[in-house]
């Protein structure tokens, strides 16, 4: 599974969805928080709009560096971003590149 996410990544290195996909399953699966940390970023570059990765990423802040103060500056982007979106995941409702 890791190969065909880099496969993809290598073939849409600005594809803010590939880009955050990656980034969550680093995190969750392979257990990587320094590279998911770093997908996660380049997915908020790609897309700031994307309230799901705010999310995702303010998470991995929270769970890895225990840094209350950033962690709640993406959560807070990420209501702002996707103030509908009960999940914070504004990605979900056109907040992302398709």
């Amino acid at each position: 599974m890791g190969d065909h996410y880099r496969e993809l990544v290598k073939s849409n290195p600005t594809d803010s969805l590939i880009l955050r996909n990656y980034g969550k399953f680093l995190h969750e699966v392979e257990k990587d928080t320094v590279r998911a940390e770093e997908y996660y970023g380049r997915a908020i570059l790609a897309n700031p709009g994307d309230g799901e990765v705010l999310c995702l990423y303010g998470n991995l802040i929270w769970m890895t560096q225990r840094d209350g103060d950033r962690a709640k500056a993406y959560f807070d982007q990420a209501i702002h971003v996707s103030p509908n979106d009960s999940g914070g995941g504004g990605g979900r409702r056109g907040g992302r590149n398709q």
